[in-house]
């Protein structure tokens, strides 16, 4: 399909490339993203101002989720590349560029040998480009890097079915130790249900003997025991308490924050959640199902096998959980893709799965037209009118070609639709991170009210400011730690800045109101034009405007 001569240095020269090309744009220019990966971000900025890499923290409270691999990430790229008190969210977003650059190379490099070089190539290209990886290598927070050390521990242990070398055993448990310091046990988790659904299917894990290498185990313990033990000294415990049982294990039996959604609903949204992999989907589990079924210790079939080990327990386990967010299906992923890779030289050759081609060529078109449309909607509602030529251009050309390929594979053009799904999406995907959603000025309302604050009284204090109506975590980040974003009543006994959105109605201060505190009189002067914008966390419209609060006549 790519010809003989392709060297294995040009498959990871081109994979790095288009990685780079998928992850990179919008890197500086995409605002802070409320809630999760502003939270990251200002925690990391604290640790970084205060030395103490210990203790995790967002403003004054505890941050007792996740341990404490990114943060020290973040903190390093902090102190390399911004000055102090400087906010350089691009800086802090590398961690998760570089683990979505690390689980291209590592599929591939798994790939070699359990589904040949091509193969490896084709799925490690159809992981780089797909929606929610791009999403998690642009944003600064742990899943990138997750995905990054699973795809390590799996690429190694597809390695060693095929009993190669003396590398894999210290990538295993190098990769499954960083794993557990930056999420825990969830890494854990999916090695433990692959391996369990593996002795269960073969009756046998004599392959997986290598393993038991003393130095590559201690290696794994020292990666993460010394600050286990440091973070339940300082906090009594309460670290794991809240991390294990509050956190994890809340999402595991009910829904959090909003997020619960019935079983079934990853399923249901993955022709999103992998797009535009997603086309061929359907036929790299019918390949694999197949594979399985011809019997054999094959390496196609041990391969399938291992693929399927890898995806389906996990796929399970995520959708009986009442917690649901689209990134919590990216671990398996690379194992989805492995298949779609091997499927994809099958179809070229031998011109197979007419039906799943036709089921999945539908169902990739309606998730194309969803993609489209959801760039369009947003660039209407909340973008600037005289954008929007070139928006429609982007979704245009990325939305016919995305058909192309669809209509492609319908008809047997496997190759002709492999390569324009990946014009598709570096059209697309190019577009929408680095012009259409930084354009967006409605998502910037942190940012701007930010701004409009240091504009105003530039050698304010974030003490000294008050914003009880809008309190998202990337005004925190943008403003500094010490704001007050509580919902208490203000208090105005002496100068400072408060900001209420005139859209609510649970504040009565208004501009030339005199209030009394005590023996005496505070005036509130109200700062003109407001700021205005969109809360997509709430989804809803704010205007928000600042007021100062001093003693009458100042």
């Amino acid at each position: 399909m790519f010809g003989q001569s392709l060297k294995r240095r040009w498959h990871v020269l081109m994979l790095s490339l288009l990685t780079l090309a998928m992850v990179l744009p919008g890197l500086a220019s995409l605002p802070v993203i409320d809630r999760d990966e502003a939270r990251y971000a200002q925690a990391s900025v604290q640790m970084a101002e205060s030395g103490d890499l210990l203790n995790i923290r967002f403003q004054d409270e505890a941050r007792n989720k996740k341990p404490a691999g990114v943060y020290w990430l973040q903190t390093a790229m902090i102190k390399t590349f911004a000055q102090d008190g400087e906010r350089k969210i691009w800086a802090q977003r590398l961690p998760s560029v570089f683990g979505a650059l690390m689980t291209i190379l590592f599929l591939y490099w798994g790939g070699l040998k359990m589904v040949g070089r091509d193969a490896a190539f084709i799925g490690s290209a159809l992981l780089a480009v797909s929606l929610v990886f791009v999403f998690e290598g642009h944003i600064a927070k742990t899943d990138a890097l997750l995905c990054a050390s699973t795809t390590a521990v799996f690429a190694a242990l597809g390695r060693l079915r095929n009993g190669v070398g003396k590398l894999e055993p210290w990538v295993f448990w190098i990769g499954l130790g960083l794993s557990i310091i930056i999420k825990g046990p969830i890494g854990l988790v999916l090695v433990v249900l692959s391996l369990t659904s593996l002795l269960i299917w073969e009756r046998s894990l004599s392959w997986a003997k290598p393993l038991l290498n003393i130095g590559a185990i201690v290696v794994f313990v020292l990666l993460w025991l010394p600050w286990a033990v440091a973070i339940f000294i300082a906090t009594d415990g309460a670290f794991f308490v809240e991390s294990l049982g509050n956190d994890l294990g809340g999402k595991v039996v009910s829904a959090q924050e909003n997020h619960g959604a019935p079983p079934g609903t990853h399923l249901a949204v993955i022709a999103l959640t992998l797009w535009p992999a997603s086309l061929f989907l359907l036929p790299g589990l019918v390949y694999a199902v197949k594979a399985v079924r011809s019997g054999g210790g094959g390496t196609v079939p041990r391969a399938m096998r291992y693929c399927l080990a890898w995806a389906v327990p996990f796929w399970v386990l995520i959708e009986i959980m009442p917690t649901k967010l689209p990134h919590y299906a990216l671990p398996v992923f690379p194992a989805l893709c492995l298949m779609m890779g091997a499927a994809i030289l099958a179809m070229h050759h031998l011109g197979d799965f007419a039906k799943s081609r036709i089921i999945n060529g539908c169902l990739f078109i309606l998730a194309s037209a969803g993609v489209v449309a959801g760039l369009l909607f947003v660039q209407v509602q909340y973008g600037e009118y005289y954008r929007e030529t070139l928006t429609f251009a982007i979704c245009l050309m990325g939305g016919l070609i995305a058909i192309v390929g669809a209509f492609a594979v319908l008809l047997g053009k496997i190759r002709t639709g492999f390569f324009s799904v990946l014009l598709s999406a570096l059209i697309l995907s190019g577009g929408a991170y680095g012009y259409i959603l930084p354009k967006l000025d409605n998502f910037r309302t942190s940012e701007f009210l930010a701004n409009e604050i240091k504009t105003l009284a530039p050698n304010i204090s974030s003490k000294d400011i008050h914003s009880p109506h809008y309190s998202e975590p990337s005004l925190v980040y943008h403003v500094g730690s010490e704001i007050d974003v509580t919902a208490r009543q203000t208090d105005l006994s002496r100068d400072r800045l408060v900001v209420l959105d005139v859209n609510r109605n649970d504040f009565e201060i208004r501009q030339a109101d005199v209030f009394s505190q005590g023996t005496k009189k505070i005036c509130v002067t109200e700062f003109i034009p407001p700021v205005t914008g969109f809360n997509y966390s709430k989804g809803d419209e704010v205007t928000l405007v600042i007021l100062r609060a001093a003693p009458c006549g100042d």
